[in-house]
């Protein structure tokens, strides 16, 4: 029986019911004073909120993908998880580094853009602004991570590359320099000379609050959040932190709901970004029931795969997946099955790992690594 999907929890509640109903039912014979029945009833006790537990536990488990299946469950006394790594399509730098016409990409601020933005005191790293939409018409937070130093009057006319960073549903701004921690990963590769300071964006995806957008234009009535998203928020932050515009110096990262974000940006948006990394994302949207922009009939673009199929655009892709990821892998798995020049994806694929922060934390330090290394507007200063 499977871990996870439902079953099994409901048998578990099951036998927890069964077992406080036969507590209650033979309680009256372990009332007696003697060893025997003083144990019977801890027994009992115990036995019953031992259930108790269990249950509660598979019901998160289930809800929130701590652990994939049972495998990934032994994985976690020692097993380890097991995942094959590959590499499909052109170098990350090349597709980084390519001319991509059109759209036009991350307009560089003036060299006269404040030292510290007037948007917060100076000497602070972390901003949280609310950001209006000129041409997509919506307004969010955003939450800026600076590079250490990036006050120091001696940086005054260096540019940063740029991570903008999508969250997963529910989830808030703050969660990739929270819960991922992706700030104190960055200082650490800067640390060891592996990789360049970085600005961290990080927008809000949630808007009103709680609405599962996956980051579409919904068109006529609803929000244009991946205009915002692409256009107004990389706008803003051109206009107001020293940042490069070379779109091999900006990537999207994303987890879950959020990876999708993250793919759908890069690859519908590639001259403004040079890369992406995917976390448990997938490749179509995925709508709740209280948000469906589109009702049954998706737009084409907003299928990936199909694009991946038709001529994918340049762009370099770190993507993690899981054959027990039952939100991410049937898409992420037809969209690398299609992956091809001019894009390169390394992709890492698990057989048996969980759809959970944990686990991408624990990745987080292979696709920087992977990233400074791999995609050139990233790479330190020599």
């Amino acid at each position: 029986m499977d871990l996870t999907g439902g079953a099994f929890a409901a048998l578990l509640a099951l036998g927890t019911l069964a077992a406080a109903a036969a507590a209650v039912v033979f309680w009256g014979r372990l009332a007696a004073d003697r060893p025997a029945a003083i144990a019977g009833r801890v027994g009992v006790l115990l036995g019953v909120n031992l259930l108790v537990l269990l249950t509660a536990a598979v019901v998160l488990n289930d809800t929130f993908g701590f652990f994939a299946d049972w495998t990934d469950l032994a994985g976690t006394f020692g097993s380890g998880g097991q995942y094959t790594a590959s590499s499909k399509g052109t170098s990350a730098a090349s597709a980084a580094a390519a001319r991509v016409p059109g759209e036009a990409g991350a307009a560089g601020g003036s060299r006269t853009a404040p030292v510290v933005p007037p948007i917060a005191q100076s000497g602070q790293r972390r901003y949280d602004v609310v950001v209006p939409g000129p041409v997509s018409g919506v307004s969010g937070r955003v939450v800026v991570q600076v590079p250490a130093g990036y006050a120091d009057a001696a940086q005054g006319t260096r540019r940063y590359p740029v991570i903008e960073t999508f969250h997963g549903y529910p989830g808030t701004p703050g969660q990739w320099l929270d819960s991922m921690d992706l700030g104190q990963s960055v200082d650490n590769e800067v640390a060891a000379g592996r990789m360049s300071p970085v600005v961290i964006v990080s927008p809000q995806l949630e808007i009103p609050r709680g609405r599962d957008t996956e980051c579409v234009d919904g068109g006529p009535g609803l929000p244009a959040i991946e205009t915002w998203l692409t256009v107004d928020v990389p706008n803003w932050v051109t206009r107001t932190f020293r940042v490069s515009p070379e779109r091999s110096a900006w990537a999207t990262a994303g987890l879950s709901a959020g990876g999708w974000c993250a793919a759908m940006a890069a690859l519908l948006h590639p001259a403004r970004y040079g890369a992406a990394m995917i976390f448990g994302g997938y490749f179509t949207p995925q709508f709740g029931r209280t948000y469906q922009p589109f009702g049954s009939h998706l737009p084409p673009r907003y299928d990936l795969v199909a694009l991946a199929k038709a001529g994918p655009p340049p762009l370099a892709m770190w993507v993690e997946t899981s054959h027990s990821d039952k939100l991410s892998y049937a898409t992420t798995s037809a969209f690398l099955r299609w992956a091809r020049a001019p894009l390169s994806v390394r992709a890492v694929v698990y057989a048996h790992a969980a759809h959970a922060i944990p686990l991408w934390v624990g990745l987080l330090p292979d696709a920087l690594q992977w990233l400074e290394s791999q995609v050139p507007g990233f790479r330190p200063a020599a």
